[in-house]
Formats: C-alpha cells, sequence, structure tokens
C-alpha cells in the first residue's frame, strides 16, 4: 500500500482518467487483471501506478517507459518480471 494519497481510477477527473487509459493501453494483455493474491478483501488492490496519479504528466512519462519494457516482443516473461520486482521491492523494504 502507498503511503501518500492516490486517486484510483474510479476517482480521476477527466485529465487523470485519460492518462491512466493510455497507461493501461500500453500494457501486456496479461497485465489487465490483478494478481489473485494482491486483491484486499474489499476487492481494490494497491497500484503502482496509482502511486504517481498526483501528478498525470509525470505518471504518463514514467509508467508509459515502464510498459514499454513490459513488451511481450522482450526476452522476459511476466513471471521473470515479477521476480526482478519482487527481489528489488524486498532489497529496498518496499511492498511493492
Amino acid at each position: 500500500m502507498t503511503w501518500i494519497r492516490t486517486v484510483p481510477m474510479s476517482e480521476a477527473d477527466p485529465q487523470l482518467a485519460g492518462e491512466y487509459e493510455r497507461i493501461y493501453a500500453r500494457y501486456p494483455s496479461e497485465y489487465a487483471e490483478d494478481v489473485p493474491a494482491l486483491v484486499k478483501p474489499d476487492g481494490t488492490s494497491d497500484s503502482i501506478t496509482a502511486a504517481h496519479s498526483l501528478i498525470p504528466d509525470a505518471m504518463q512519462h514514467a509508467m508509459s517507459a515502464y510498459a514499454v519494457l513490459l513488451s511481450p516482443d522482450l526476452p522476459l516473461t511476466r513471471k521473470q518480471h515479477e521476480m526482478i520486482a519482487t527481489m528489488v521491492s524486498a532489497l529496498n523494504s518496499c511492498f511493492y
């Protein structure tokens, strides 16, 4: 969970909602669904994208670059992406 205020897509103004849509459209299709283990009892899940929601212009650049790195045309699989992210997060004592 982020320690800063975030704006989920369901509460986003039109500009921010558009940024979310543009970013999510760039992600590989397997990233469209939440990982079941990370869904909270209330049905929501934390979002690294939402952690950037207070500055939509920065979110667009940072998360679009990240989406390109997840391209299925590159040699790493989603499992490998998740393993790398988990290791980096653990080293940084970060939930993400």
